[in-house]
């Protein structure tokens, strides 16, 4: 079943990782857990990479998912990860992400911008759909490339594009990630 007002049936590619996470669940419990505290935001305003930045990391700090001192050392660090090469992986979609010492588990923001954003997406074209993850700095890799390669996945989904643009509101992306993530609607 679709959860979102959309005519089209999401293709499913099983995504997440197969295998236990830190919690001693599968990789969809962990998935799972991640979309229930994520900050989503169906409407972004901004039209810049860094105002995008700004514009996310205030919601985190609003949601009491990161602190002050993090919001700002998370934005000095993502804007550094950007001059070393885009985050932008083309088919309108950024992974901006940052190893960050003050937060405690991963952190995830999802953000729709319906104009576009100028990101230097190594396609050319805009950004629509931004994925920003915050992971702890000195813990395991594992968690944190567990989501990229979980967002990878996604952001390669055209589905997913395409709806994640079309769901114009937080519940229906919530949704829309908790379907997609759940192989075969389980």
């Amino acid at each position: 079943m679709l959860l979102v007002d959309c005519p089209v049936r999401v293709r499913r590619s099983g995504l997440g990782v197969r295998g236990r996470d830190q919690y001693g669940g599968t990789s969809d419990s962990m998935n799972k857990s991640l979309i229930e505290r994520a900050v989503v935001l169906p409407a972004l305003l901004a039209e810049q990479k860094r105002e995008a930045f700004a514009e996310v990391l205030d919601a985190l700090l609003a949601a009491g998912a990161i602190s002050p001192k993090t919001r700002k050392q998370a934005l000095t660090q993502m804007l550094a990860r950007e001059e070393l090469g885009s985050t932008g992986l083309g088919n309108g979609v950024a992974v901006p992400h940052v190893k960050e010492a003050d937060v405690e588990e991963v952190v995830l923001a999802l953000a729709v911008s319906q104009a576009g954003l100028a990101f230097d997406a190594i396609d050319g074209r805009p950004v629509h759909t931004m994925f920003v993850v915050l992971g702890q700095k000195g813990a395991a890799p594992e968690e944190h490339l567990q989501v990229l390669r979980w967002v990878s996945e996604l952001a390669r989904n055209p589905d997913f594009r395409r709806f994640a643009r079309s769901a114009g509101s937080a519940d229906k992306l919530r949704e829309l990630l908790l379907e997609m993530t759940t192989p075969h609607g389980r």
